[in-house]
């Protein structure tokens, strides 16, 4: 039986957000946070990154969605990354953890 983040269809997301000559950097994450789980992905935020799995629409849309409510900010950057390969969750846990050390 396939875990369900190997179910067909699904896709990962990561994305990071940078906002450039900004007196305050939460803003534009919160917002672009925010954004990504109206859109309709549940995401797990790390110290670095923002992680959430979702059906391919969905995650598009999410990503659309995020840069657009951050860069209302002000000037970002952001990083995305596609996975149509997902980590399990004690993976993404892990790597979270990682970046904490």
């Amino acid at each position: 039986m396939a875990e369900p983040h190997e179910a067909a269809g699904q896709v990962g997301l990561q994305f990071s957000v940078y906002p450039l000559r900004q007196p305050h950097l939460r803003p534009a994450v919160q917002a672009a946070v925010a954004a990504a789980d109206k859109a309709g992905l549940r995401a797990s935020v790390g110290r670095l990154s923002t992680f959430a799995p979702g059906d391919e629409e969905t995650v598009f849309r999410a990503v659309r969605a995020a840069f657009r409510a951050a860069r209302e900010c002000g000037p970002t950057v952001m990083v995305v990354t596609l996975s149509s390969g997902l980590p399990s969750d004690e993976t993404v846990a892990e790597i979270q953890g990682a970046a904490e050390a």
